[in-house]
């Protein structure tokens, strides 16, 4: 017998970004990448949302193509200081996987990253935060799996990080977004 984990919740079709509205909490991180969710509008309405949900944000952005470990330190920094109930991952894969493993890292400050990259070594989340994906792209499907993709640039390997316990508790998987990027970046919505 085989099980599937995936995201607690899934809200899926136009406009659910609107969902965050009704996040229950008191701080969110939201980690995204280079600029295109803040041209876009998205980064605001997302603040937006949470402001009406009486959620306090900070944002961590910058997560570049490839996430590396190191990135992913700099961001759990900023949440211990925060001390977020809420992690969010917006915009491409590599904001989300990032932002995974900056929950880790949070959770746990003395992990040990070279112990993760075996499968299922993860340790137990959810113990200060819950985690949110909302994917800018398509194809990867890390909104909804216990996976994540990060570089350590002094090795210049990409490891795989692999534990049920990356499995976003909420994915919004909302078209209006990914139409706003390029159509070679992603598939185009249509209503």
């Amino acid at each position: 017998m085989s099980r599937l984990f995936i995201a607690g919740e899934v809200f899926h079709g136009a406009g659910s970004l609107s969902e965050l509205a009704n996040i229950k909490g008191k701080k969110a991180v939201i980690v995204t990448g280079g600029s295109s969710m803040r041209k876009s509008g998205t980064l605001d309405k997302a603040i937006t949302y949470l402001t009406e949900a009486g959620i306090e944000t900070q944002i961590f952005e910058g997560v570049e193509e490839d996430p590396s470990s190191a990135t992913c330190m700099k961001g759990a920094e900023i949440m211990k200081t925060f001390e977020p109930d809420w992690v969010i991952g917006l915009g491409g894969c590599s904001a989300i996987d990032a932002a995974k493993i900056m929950w880790v890292f949070y959770e746990y400050p003395d992990a040990d990253f070279d112990a993760m990259i075996k499968p299922f070594m993860v340790p137990v989340l959810r113990n200060k935060a819950k985690f949110i994906a909302i994917p800018s792209t398509s194809g990867t499907g890390t909104e909804t799996t216990g996976l994540a993709v990060i570089t350590d640039r002094e090795k210049g390997v990409k490891y795989p990080i692999v534990s049920y316990e990356l499995t976003p508790d909420i994915a919004i998987v909302d078209g209006e977004i990914c139409a706003s990027m390029p159509a070679h970046v992603t598939s185009q919505y249509r209503s």
